[in-house]
């Protein structure tokens, strides 16, 4: 579902945006310098960060998508302060509580792995919260146990911690333009700011279309440039498909030839997920402003894989065809014998 204000976009875009950025320990080490006191960061040698593998603490937070382990050593000290990097969505009233059982975990682990320590590292988890809304829920564990307010005597018997939040919602596009970060991570952090928003998200381009020349010009591939388009093209959707693609033009001109390599990526692995996962389900997947021409390219593509060269009629028929007859036709050829039997009953 679409409109001009509001866009749907899967979970899956937001973590697979947010892990390909930070996931890169020079991009991590941009965030803590970003989020913790200088107390703090002048005392890690960020220099030597080091991602640790999903399998460290265990199966469980293994398949967490989003989530990424560091290992930070203490400058002149042979010792490490771990970082846990999570990113939400909405706010989570349980989230302390959430990371307490996280930072048992990975306490385990390091004892599991140096069974002579005789004490724990520091655990500090960064939850990176980009919902429109801010964070609006308590941050600190002990505001979850009851009874602590009447009986002050408690607290020093009960773990407490508190969460380092960095709330996307309360940084302007300036104060995210000066953090310390690469321009991939920078335009990232935007992007799962804005991008739930297709109006926010257009309010906000001009402001960027510097760091997006910036990301052209320091990616001569167009890898991460082509990761930004594609997510940006997601949010748009249909509806206002051809005003996002003119306004990123007009921000950032330098990116026109990539946003057509980008459109037409998104054209080709919804068709790939429809014949993995059930033709019509998966076109559905595809650049919807594109869906009709790459149906169309797809079934003459099968075609042509299957029977041969078409000839002018077959493919004139092809294009002339609307979409529903298209589906049809994609299911056929999976199964037909000749080219008849993906037509006969059009």
């Amino acid at each position: 579902m679409h409109s001009a204000s509001l866009t749907v976009i899967a979970m899956g875009d937001h973590d697979s945006l947010f892990k390909r950025a930070f996931s890169v320990p020079a991009n991590a080490a941009g965030e803590i310098r970003s989020v913790l006191p200088p107390a703090v960061t002048e005392r890690l040698d960020l220099s030597a960060i080091a991602l640790e593998p999903a399998s460290f603490v265990d199966a469980e937070m293994a398949h967490r998508h989003a989530d990424l382990l560091f290992s930070v050593p203490l400058s002149g000290r042979r010792s490490y302060v771990y970082f846990l990097f999570e990113h939400q969505s909405d706010p989570d009233p349980l989230m302390a509580w959430r990371v307490l059982g996280y930072q048992q975990r990975i306490w385990e682990a390091v004892l599991r792995a140096e069974q002579d320590r005789q004490s724990l590292p520091p655990v500090i988890t960064i939850v990176v919260h980009h919902g429109p809304g801010g964070w609006t829920t308590t941050r600190r564990m002990h505001d979850l146990v009851e009874g602590l307010d009447e009986i002050p005597e408690l607290r020093r018997f009960v773990p407490d911690l508190e969460l380092l939040v960095d709330d996307l919602a309360a940084a302007d596009d300036e104060t995210l333009r000066r953090r310390p970060l690469a321009t991939f991570p920078k335009i990232t952090l935007w992007l799962l700011r804005d991008g739930r928003q297709v109006a926010t998200l257009l309010e906000h381009l001009a402001a960027w279309g510097a760091e997006l020349e910036r990301l052209a010009r320091a990616d001569p591939d167009h890898e991460d440039v082509r990761v930004v388009l594609r997510y940006i093209l997601r949010v748009a959707g249909q509806t206002l498909h051809e005003t996002v693609r003119q306004r990123i033009t007009d921000a950032a001109p330098t990116l026109e030839e990539p946003m057509a390599s980008s459109e037409e990526q998104l054209i080709e692995r919804g068709i790939e997920r429809g014949i993995e996962r059930g033709i019509e389900r998966g076109i559905k997947q595809g650049l919807e402003t594109g869906l009709k021409q790459g149906m169309q390219r797809t079934l003459a593509r099968l075609l042509r894989a299957r029977f041969g060269e078409l000839d002018s009629a077959t493919e004139a028929r092809i294009a002339d065809a609307p979409a529903d007859t298209l589906e049809r036709w994609h299911e056929r050829v999976l199964v037909a014998t000749s080219t008849d039997d993906v037509f006969d009953g059009a």
